[in-house]
């Protein structure tokens, strides 16, 4: 249990200039399932992607089984017995399974394919998983539970030392997470060091001997699974304490007209008979630890969540019933939905673009006459945001690169204001930015939704942000709705017990009606 498997040492990494890793070391013995675990965009994928040759690291180095290694690709890695999993399964479906599990190394002789002998040793595979996957099933006509089987027997198949699995629960039900579970243990029992990549808080305790917490590129420290309990583990990983107690006495004021309606709102997997509003001028808190599905109900409102025609219930925007099954992130756009990502640097900025540029970017229909940008038009628009938002320093041709973060995000809001948004999504929107910044950005979002009538939606994981910026606040926790609450009418002790599942002392019922 004791043996090491795989030692990195001061590994480091750039993007364009953003440094995304910074001295990481970390390590996982044999037999053992080691989480790695933090917040989206904290660099957990990027770490095991240098490894795996995906990426190339600036400077570290990998000892696998006592021996310096550097892989060029990933097919060298699992050559060497270093197998991944990734999030996106790298399935051929129109094929076999047994194709799938021993691609580029179907056993032949004189140049013919031994079929009879590759369903074999296909079978002997998904055997050692206790799998009773059929060698011969087109990976189309699977469950997506049962390609994510031939995902990992492909993977074992190359009898790895060192196992990968990223987010391998992000696409799958409750009951098909059971059976992921008893995977990981029989590759665990069979030696195998697992390295678990995820941000559900639970399974980082169903499942891992250690924990590994990594944020914004930077380790934070290596513990045992008796060391944590899920408060400590979230406070870890975003770097904020969620014990310290703040009380509201402001009275809520209903508003007169809804501009969002969700009604038993569901997406298989990701959330479940969500019901809920937002009003005109009203700041909806949605609070939740990382993993409770906060995410990907924003993404399915703004109609960016991937297998969207799967979602049902009932979606009405301004009166009007939206058809969530051909929704798109530019009808959403159109309909007057806007939406702040929790990663600003990936899906929020263009940072090598001007602050006018990034503002205008959404809004070009009010500054467009014919087919022309009018640059003077451009330019007050973004002048008037720019005041809107107190953007520091007040310059519209700064490049977005060399803001601060809060600026940063900032740009961001204010890009959704000069789109003229009716509802704004925020998600997460103080990762990563100091303390002054985020009362900045609370600021503006109470003051914008108060000017502009504007309906704002906030998914956080940080129930200060929580309790300062709601009017009202809903609470989640795997994927539901588990308890609203008023803001002088609660406390951020009582969220804590809540998002954490302690029912006893949250005070009042868990479960109750939407507004």
């Amino acid at each position: 249990m004791d043996e090491v498997a795989l030692r990195m040492i001061n590994v480091n990494k750039s993007f364009g200039g953003v440094q995304v890793l910074r001295d990481v070391c970390f390590d996982v013995r044999k037999g053992e399932v080691h989480a790695l675990v933090g917040q989206n965009g904290a660099g957990k994928s990027v770490l095991m992607k240098t490894l795996m040759g995906v990426h190339r690291p600036d400077s570290g180095e990998y000892i696998v089984s006592g021996e310096r290694v550097k892989f060029n690709n990933p097919a060298e890695a699992q050559r060497n017995r270093v197998s991944m999993v990734y999030q996106e399964f790298g399935l051929v479906k129109s094929i076999s399974v047994t194709e799938n599990i021993l691609m580029g190394r179907l056993p032949s002789s004189r140049g013919m394919i031994r079929w009879n002998r590759a369903r074999q040793e296909a079978a002997e595979v998904l055997e050692r998983l206790g799998s009773e996957i059929s060698p011969r099933a087109i990976v189309e006509d699977l469950i997506v539970a049962d390609q994510q089987e031939v995902e990992i027997a492909r993977a074992l198949s190359y009898d790895p030392v060192v196992f990968i699995m990223d987010e391998p629960s992000a696409a799958l039900s409750f009951d098909e997470i059971k059976h992921l579970y008893e995977l990981v243990n029989v590759l665990r029992d069979r030696g195998v060091a697992i390295i678990y990549i995820t941000h559900k808080l639970d399974e980082v305790f169903d499942l891992a001997n250690r924990a590994t917490i990594i944020r914004d590129g930077s380790i934070v420290g290596t513990y045992n699974i008796s060391e944590l309990d899920v408060s400590m583990l979230a406070e870890k990983m975003t770097g904020m304490r969620i014990s310290a107690d703040i009380h509201r006495t402001d009275v809520y004021k209903k508003p007169k007209k809804n501009i969002l309606e969700l009604k038993n709102f569901t997406a298989p997997r990701q959330f479940f008979d969500i019901n809920l509003t937002v009003g005109e001028g009203e700041i909806v808190g949605v609070a939740g630890l990382i993993g409770a599905g906060k995410t990907e109900l924003g993404k399915a409102i703004f109609g960016a969540l991937p297998r969207l025609k799967l979602v049902t219930g009932e979606y009405t925007f301004e009166g009007k019933t939206v058809d969530v099954k051909t929704l798109t992130p530019n009808k959403a756009k159109e309909m007057g939905v806007g939406f702040v990502a929790e990663d600003r640097q990936a899906e929020g900025i263009i940072a090598e673009q001007s602050v006018l540029f990034n503002m205008i970017l959404p809004a070009f229909r009010r500054v467009i006459k014919g087919f022309v940008i009018i640059g003077s038009l451009a330019k007050k628009l973004a002048m008037s945001i720019i005041k809107d938002v107190s953007l520091r320093p007040p310059d519209p041709s700064r490049l977005v690169k060399n803001l601060s973060g809060g600026n940063q995000q900032k740009v961001v809001i204010g890009k959704w204001l000069a789109a003229e948004s009716k509802l704004l999504i925020l998600d997460e929107p103080t990762r990563g930015v100091d303390v002054g910044a985020r009362e900045e950005i609370y600021d503006v979002m109470r003051e914008q939704a108060k000017k502009r009538k504007l309906g704002v939606l906030l998914f956080s994981s940080d129930l200060r942000e929580i309790m300062l910026a709601s009017d009202r606040i809903i609470v989640m926790r795997f994927g539901r709705i588990i308890a609203e609450r008023l803001p002088n009418q609660t406390s951020e002790k009582q969220l804590v017990h809540l998002v954490l599942g302690e029912k006893e002392e949250a005070g009042g019922t868990e479960t109750v009606s939407a507004a």
